[in-house]
């Protein structure tokens, strides 16, 4: 299976599998790590109701149901328990743990399969945008041209990384290099010098742009 497919329906599994409504878990809500906590959290709040649970708890129920239409009897008084609420908590808290637990896995493979090729230690460098010869703004981002010669699919495949090494850590200051957004991609352009950056976010084409053009370093006798 092609690496770009794979990653794909990593994400496309991680969009998927955490839920829904308004306590869904989504992999971008925090990092990899915050995950793994959220889990733990979760599976010792199950552990705890749990025990709250007594199968022996049974006692009547106070309230006598009542007979049909025309009847001359009450059925007989039913049981309940009242800990029963707890083994629905026990649920809700695993289920909550389990998608904690898949949102993580998805950062984690995600990285893992963008990085494919780059050791651990070398994912947190910031890719270098060098050297330029010029770059364009394109719908949602810019375009990005290499002088001759630049290992191109190199550099893509660097930058890729790094997003994913950013993203698996919720694009934190301390590791994340600044041109590296939440929502941003990276593409190679149809010019096989040139890579496009891009966004979705109309309200952040502008800093985008700013970013790029900062980290830049342009090569000697280039126009801007």
């Amino acid at each position: 299976m092609p690496r770009t497919r794979l990653i794909i329906l990593v994400l496309a599994a991680a969009g998927t599998s955490c839920g829904t409504g308004k306590d869904a878990v989504k992999p971008d809500d925090m990092s990899a790590a915050q995950h793994r906590d959220e889990a733990a959290r979760e599976s010792e709040a199950a552990r705890q109701h749990a025990k709250d649970y007594n199968p022996r708890a049974t006692v009547p129920s106070p309230f006598r149901p009542a007979g049909g239409p025309g009847s001359d009897y009450a059925f007989p008084l039913s049981v309940y328990n009242p800990t029963e609420g707890q083994l629905q908590r026990v649920d809700e808290h695993r289920a909550h743990a389990r998608a904690h637990e898949r949102a993580a896995e998805a950062l984690e493979r995600f990285e893992a399969a963008e990085c494919f090729n780059f050791p651990p230690a070398s994912r947190a460098a910031c890719p270098l945008l060098v050297p330029v010869t010029r770059i364009d703004d394109v719908a949602g981002g810019v375009r990005v041209k290499f002088a001759a010669g630049t290992r191109v699919d190199a550099v893509l495949a660097h930058m890729r990384c790094h997003y994913a090494y950013a993203r698996a850590r919720a694009f934190a200051e301390e590791i994340s290099c600044p041109l590296y957004m939440r929502g941003i991609d990276f593409k190679q352009s149809a010019d096989p010098l040139a890579i496009e950056i891009t966004t979705g976010d109309g309200g952040q084409v502008a800093e985008l742009r700013a970013r790029s053009r900062e980290e830049a370093v342009y090569a000697r006798r280039s126009s801007r």
